[in-house]
């Protein structure tokens, strides 16, 4: 018990030091700054610079000087120019040259009178027609676009057709005919498989739109024969000639 109270009185003596402690630094802060020693400054002595007395310089007077006065020379006169007497130049007779003397003419000798080639008369010979190394070919010399007929699709559809007639334009059906495109196409058709075209007729669709590509198209006895020459048909993309028509027909004989 008397410990405790020793301990206590030791810790209330600490506080009031550390209690007195903070108000003298409390009070330290919030006084006034203390004034720092002002040291007078001290002017140099101003330096006195000694006066200079001119001394007397003697002033020299110009002396005159004599003025020449200029002597006027009497100018000289012009004297006359002779004027040059213009003598007279002799005559000049002129001589006659000798005479040319005319030379003799040349006697025109006799030139050859050409022979005129006899013209043949009558009219020229026609040459024979080269015959063509096959047996058919384009019935009308070239291939015919036009509308969509044989079906129902309209627009979107594009192909080829055609028939294929003989020496006396009769429709002949069994014939091959190949087509060949883009996209590694390489079908074949026969003639008379298609009657919307006539007795003899094909047809063979090359795209359900229409394009501007190039196709080929020849035709083949049913043995695989090629007996016409490869046709290059190139669409338009026009939706009126869509159709490409290919009609075959015999020029020759075996």
């Amino acid at each position: 018990m008397g410990n405790t109270r020793l301990y206590n009185i030791i810790s209330l003596i600490f506080l009031v030091l550390t209690v007195l402690v903070i108000v003298f630094v409390v009070t330290r802060l919030l006084g006034p700054a203390p004034e720092a020693p002002q040291e007078v400054a001290t002017l140099p002595e101003v330096l006195v610079l000694p006066t200079i007395t001119p001394s007397n310089t003697p002033t020299r007077t110009p002396t005159a000087t004599n003025t020449l006065t200029p002597t006027i020379s009497p100018t000289p006169t012009e004297s006359p120019t002779p004027t040059p007497t213009v003598s007279a130049s002799p005559t000049i007779t002129e001589t006659p040259g000798p005479t040319d003397t005319p030379s003799a003419t040349p006697t025109p000798s006799v030139s050859p009178t050409a022979t005129p080639t006899e013209t043949p008369t009558g009219p020229s010979p026609t040459p024979e027609p080269t015959l063509s190394p096959f047996l058919f070919d384009l019935r009308e010399g070239e291939v015919i676009f036009t509308t969509n007929f044989a079906n129902t699709a309209g627009c979107a559809w594009q192909g080829l057709g055609g028939q294929v007639f003989d020496l006396n334009g009769a429709p002949l059906t069994g014939l091959v005919i190949n087509i060949v495109g883009p996209n590694a196409l390489d079908r074949t058709v026969v003639s008379g498989s298609n009657s919307l075209y006539g007795v003899g007729g094909w047809e063979f669709p090359v795209d359900n739109k229409i394009n501007n590509f190039t196709y080929s198209v020849e035709l083949r006895s049913a043995a695989g024969t090629t007996i016409s020459p490869r046709i290059t048909v190139t669409f338009p993309a026009d939706c009126a000639r869509n159709l490409a028509l290919v009609n075959f027909i015999q020029v020759r004989e075996r």
